[in-house]
This record gives structure tokens, sequence and C-alpha cells, in this order.
């Protein structure tokens, strides 16, 4: 079986490519795999696996029109002059036709949830054309959680048969727990010596509620709760400017560190030694970074919102996010409660290894074959 993939994955390797290239390097020697990708990304697309092959088009990773009109427009015929058997769009686009079955994995429904997570013209764009249009003229769709299928089938009316669920994996041999000297050593060299409640993700506003962790994390000092600092990783997202502005005009400013680019390697150090992990988004697809502090043994804490509670199962702990007092509470007692990986490990391994890219590439495959048979 040959089969054609729509590469584009943005400006970085980040979220879709985090899922596509771990996917790709466990795909089994039956099938070929080809993937287009952009002429200015194709060095930074490694995957070592001798049945894929990268290929690029000549449209930039930094035109978002150049990509949309490629794979709207000029993808269905590269599938066809490849004479592929199947097609995978990974990537958020508009699917106005196709020549061949063609499976678009779609990680969430956000801009149905969260609102204002966009600018009016693109929340338009996205609900009213893109993904209702899309969803009907794919042949099959896969999704990373179980809510993002109640989402696919609630907002854009699409039948449970034609939507398969497939979680994510976690690289467990890159996030593990490492020693706690070497992670303190390089965790300092971002000035930060003493204990610490960690944020990864991108810090956007109003969609990952940094600034109600924020708001938490003030609670905590103001009744002297929490001596340590409060850090947030990430990129900057849809109105960054809120979240560090309100950063800098809090009383406990000095204690909430942005330490700006932090590497792959230092991120597992910043999870290995940090006193609790949260992320509590309005609205998650699946949501990675809670699933890498567990595999690193970090003490996790999610909202109870859309796929996070599926995603940390029994292994972490849930809060709602409508009180920041609440959170603020859960925190404390958190901090002060031993980690369910003393407790309970094998429940934690259980729920880890869900989570599995061998899993995942295998049931993609077999998506891959049903859809071929139609």
């Amino acid at each position: 079986m040959k089969v054609v993939i729509s590469g584009y994955v943005g400006k970085k390797l980040t979220g879709i490519a985090r899922n596509l290239i771990p996917h790709l390097e466990h795909v089994d020697d039956n099938n070929e795999y080809i993937v287009y990708t952009n002429f200015d990304i194709k060095n930074e697309f490694i995957i070592n696996n001798k049945n894929v092959t990268i290929k690029s088009y000549n449209v930039s990773k930094n035109s978002s029109i150049g990509n949309l009109l490629w794979t709207t427009f000029i993808f269905p015929f590269v599938v066809l002059k490849e004479k592929a058997d199947a097609a995978v769009i990974p990537n958020f686009t508009l699917l106005l036709f196709k020549f061949k079955p063609t499976i678009w994995i779609l990680h969430d429904l956000i801009e149905f949830n969260v609102e204002n997570k966009f600018s009016k013209l693109r929340m338009f764009y996205r609900k009213c054309i893109a993904d209702p249009i899309s969803a009907h003229v794919a042949t099959h769709i896969v999704t990373v959680s179980k809510n993002s299928k109640e989402d696919i089938i609630k907002f854009l009316k699409i039948k449970e048969n034609k939507i398969t669920v497939i979680y994510n994996g976690i690289d467990r041999n890159k996030f593990k727990a490492i020693d706690k000297e070497k992670a303190k050593s390089d965790v300092k060299k971002y000035g930060i010596n003493n204990n610490f409640i960690l944020f990864i993700g991108t810090i956007d506003y109003p969609g990952k509620n940094v600034h109600g962790l924020i708001k938490a994390f003030e609670i905590l000092k103001s009744e002297n709760k929490y001596e340590g600092n409060l850090v947030l990783i990430g990129g900057k997202g849809h109105n960054f400017q809120v979240i560090e502005d309100m950063a800098r005009s809090s009383m406990y400013s000095k204690n909430i560190i942005f330490p700006g680019y932090v590497s792959d390697d230092d991120i597992i150090s910043f999870y290995n030694i940090c006193d609790l992990f949260c992320f509590l988004s309005y609205y998650e697809g699946f949501g990675a970074p809670p699933l890498e502090a567990l595999s690193c043994g970090a003490k996790v804490l999610v909202s109870d919102k859309s796929s996070l509670p599926e995603v940390v199962g029994q292994a972490g702990w849930i809060t709602t996010i409508d009180s920041d007092k609440t959170v603020a509470q859960k925190i404390y007692d958190i901090i002060h409660t031993e980690n369910i990986l003393c407790t309970n490990k094998t429940a934690y391994e259980a729920h880890l290894e869900q989570f599995n890219w061998n899993n995942y590439s295998n049931e993609f495959s077999n998506v891959l074959y049903r859809v071929i048979k139609k």
C-alpha cells in the first residue's frame, strides 16, 4: 500500500509534527509512505524509517495562504500522480475534493469551545467553511481523544462510524525520570534556584487559562502557603501580552518567571523537579504536556475540561477552574500529597501504556486498510 501525506506542519516542528513524526517512525514494513513538506523545513523533517520518503514542494513554511492553496488544490493531484492507494492530511485544512480515499487527522475543535480563540474572520472561516466541508469530504476522520470525537459528532454532524479515536503516544525513552542533581543544575541555568510550580505550553489568553493559574498562585503566596516560584515555559500565543502584563503587575512578579526558550533536554529537567505541573486549559483536543510530565514522574494537575481528565486518568489530579481559590487549595493539597507513582505504580504504568506510538501506528494502519477496502 502506498500512502501520500500532506506534511505542512506550520512554521516550526510543534504540535502536528510531534504527532506525525513519531507516528511515521513506527509504521510497519508493509507499506510505503511519501511525505510532501515545505522546501524550507524539509531538512528538519527527520524520520528514521526506510519506508518513509520525504519530498518537498515549492511553498515556504511561512506562507499560510500558499500552503492552504497547495493542500486544497494541488495535493489531490499529487496523490493521483504518485498512484497512491490513500492520502492522509494531518493538519487543519480545507478539503474540497479528493481522487483517492483520504483520512483527515482532526486533533480538536477548539474554535467551537473557546470564544475569541482566533480573530472573528478566522473563527467564521473555521467554524462555517473549513471544518464542516473538510469533515464531510474526508473519507474517514482520525482524532486523538474521545472528547474530540464527541465534539466532531456534535458540531460537525458526522456519523460515529466515520470517526476513529487513536491516542497520541509518549516517548518514554525520552520523557523519564533522571538524576535530580543533574536536573537541578540544568534548571539553575535559567536563574531558578528554589522550588517551583510549572506550566509548559503555548502562553495565550484565554485558551490555556494561564491567567487562572497566576491568580491561584497569588492566593497561595498571599496566604503564605507556598514559598516557591511559578515558572511559565512556552511560545507567545494569542494575546500573550495580557499574560505578561498580568505577571509584571502582580505583587509577586519576582516569583513569576518566564525562562524564554528552553531546550527539549532541559524541559525534561523542569518536569523532573517541579513541585507540581499545572495544565488548566479551557479546552484541549489532547494535551501532550501533562503526559510528558507524568512520564517524568511529576505530579500533574489538569482542569476538568475536554480531554484532559481522559489524558491523566487516575495517574494525576483534576480540578474545576471556576474558582481561583478552589484551584489554589487543590494545588496546596497536591503538593502535600504523596505521588501516585509511589502509592500505586501498577495503575500509573497501566495508564501510561495506553499512550504508545507502536499502538498508534498499528491502529492507524488498520484504519487505512479499512478505508481502502470500502
